[in-house]
């Protein structure tokens, strides 16, 4: 009875490793990209109400994730097994395909930006689309799915550091941020565009910036994966 049971037991992990894992998982090339595109598109009240909007909606996903975690605990393989569920396998496939995909696109638009970012250290990655660029990006990928291979737990390792990673530029840009605030630029921008307050002005700001504010929050379904690993 102990030999059968080690295996599931070796499996669970703690609670701040699972936080870091899904934090891990939504922390992608989306929020290094948000000063350029809010900068550009718009003020601060407009940027506002895009994440107002985006962060309740995503609230309210991760409500609906957490009542189907609830009522139905033995649906534990993601996103497809909900859909597989209550829909049926066609939906089901559609629902992996779609998620599989997004994942694929996902990591590539990742992966050029850390080899366009690292390009500064070494030229020869260009903007992440040289040959090397692309050998680097291939290897990177191959060594996580080799460690993901080894078991959640070594997976889990390594993301709490690549979380540590992400979260601490994160930081130090809030903290810089914090000590060149300058109220006078902060309030001059705050209606965006020509600086009169409009509706219609406010409403094309919002627009423009909510792909970006969503593209940020994604990776939190990822959770609905993770929950198996709970102890």
């Amino acid at each position: 009875m102990t030999t059968t049971e080690s295996p599931v037991k070796d499996t669970k992990v703690s609670l701040p490793t699972l936080t870091a894992m899904v934090i891990g998982s939504m922390i992608g090339s989306g929020v290094f990209l948000l000063p350029g595109r809010f900068g550009a598109e718009s003020g601060v009240a407009g940027a506002l109400i895009a994440w107002a909007i985006a962060g309740a909606g995503m609230l309210m996903l991760a409500f609906v994730f957490q009542r189907l975690a609830t009522r139905k605990p033995d649906l534990d393989a993601g996103l497809f097994a909900y859909a597989k569920a209550g829909f049926g396998d066609y939906m089901g496939f559609n629902s992996a395909f779609g998620f599989w995909a997004s994942a694929c696109a996902g990591n590539t638009s990742y992966w050029v930006l850390i080899m366009a970012t690292t390009s500064a250290l070494f030229p020869a990655l260009g903007a992440g689309d040289t040959l090397l660029a692309v050998i680097c990006s291939t290897i990177g990928v191959w060594l996580f799915f080799y460690l993901i291979l080894r078991g959640v737990k070594q997976a889990a390792v390594i993301n709490r550091i690549v979380t540590w990673a992400k979260v601490v530029p994160i930081l130090v840009f809030i903290v810089i941020a914090v000590i060149a605030f300058k109220a006078d630029v902060f309030t001059g921008n705050f209606w965006g565009g020509d600086g009169n307050y409009s509706w219609a002005s406010l409403f094309e700001q919002a627009k423009g910036t909510m792909l970006i504010t969503v593209f940020v929050f994604l990776g939190i379904e990822g959770a609905s994966v993770y929950s198996r690993f709970a102890r």
